[in-house]
């Protein structure tokens, strides 16, 4: 995603968790905005329905999520990368974050709010994977759990938001079966069957101009609408 990075906006369907800081999302509380798929400097962006206090955390990781869930957990035992975003002050409901490339692959830095931001938490790479998010076809996930682990129970974890440039789903990925996600916690941005999509950007707030809503339900329903997207095959 762009150094002008939108939002991030985080949908959730909650499968039960309990925050161990801050706030927990609860379902239609999130929504994701971007993603540039790009290793190095690109990132993603989302926004929250609520306000965000001190000390919120929110996972991501780009590890498959099983149709059904066995007794390892909901993920694929053959984990992929694993980040966590921490906020350090509080964030009003509708305002940006981005997380954004630091020019190291699998490592993202995050700011908030209008005019491209002003730097607000840590984001840590949990499990040391490079970022290999592909622009051939993948999804991911937001979501909140007590704390980090490459599996849970579905009892332990609630499923925020997803993103997705796959062309269709099996059941060693799916975005819907076993996360309950739907309507804007779902963003799907594939061109077409064959071409390899990097980018998808909610054009209609940026990080300059933060607040271009008068309501949250006006933000929500904006971002339903793909007129209000621009995806793109290249990097950006």
């Amino acid at each position: 995603m762009r150094k002008t990075l939108t939002l991030l906006a985080l949908a959730t369907a909650t499968l039960g968790h309990a925050q161990a800081a801050g706030t927990a999302l609860a379902n239609g509380d999130f929504a994701f905005t971007g993603l540039n798929v790009n290793t190095t400097v690109g990132g993603w962006s989302f926004v929250t329905f609520v306000d965000l206090a001190p000390g919120t955390t929110i996972y991501f990781t780009d590890t498959n999520v099983l149709q059904t869930p066995t007794s390892a957990g909901v993920f694929s035992t053959a984990s992929e990368a694993f980040w966590s975003w921490t906020a350090s002050t509080a964030v009003s409901a509708g305002t940006s974050v981005a997380l954004l490339g630091t020019g190291t692959t699998g490592q993202y830095a995050a700011k908030s709010g209008a005019a491209g931001g002003t730097a607000n938490g840590t984001v840590t790479n949990l499990n040391g994977q490079v970022s290999n998010i592909s622009s051939s076809g993948d999804i991911l996930y937001a979501f909140q759990a007590a704390s980090y682990a490459t599996n849970y129970q579905p009892g332990q974890i609630t499923f925020l938001g997803a993103i997705s440039n796959r062309g269709s789903y099996t059941s060693s990925d799916n975005p819907t079966a076993a996360t309950g996600l739907s309507g804007i916690q779902l963003r799907e941005f594939k061109v077409d069957a064959t071409t390899a999509t990097r980018y998808t950007q909610f054009s209609a707030q940026v990080s300059t101009a933060d607040a271009p809503f008068t309501t949250l339900a006006g933000l929500q329903t904006a971002l339903a609408s793909n007129a209000n997207w621009t995806t793109v095959a290249g990097s950006n």
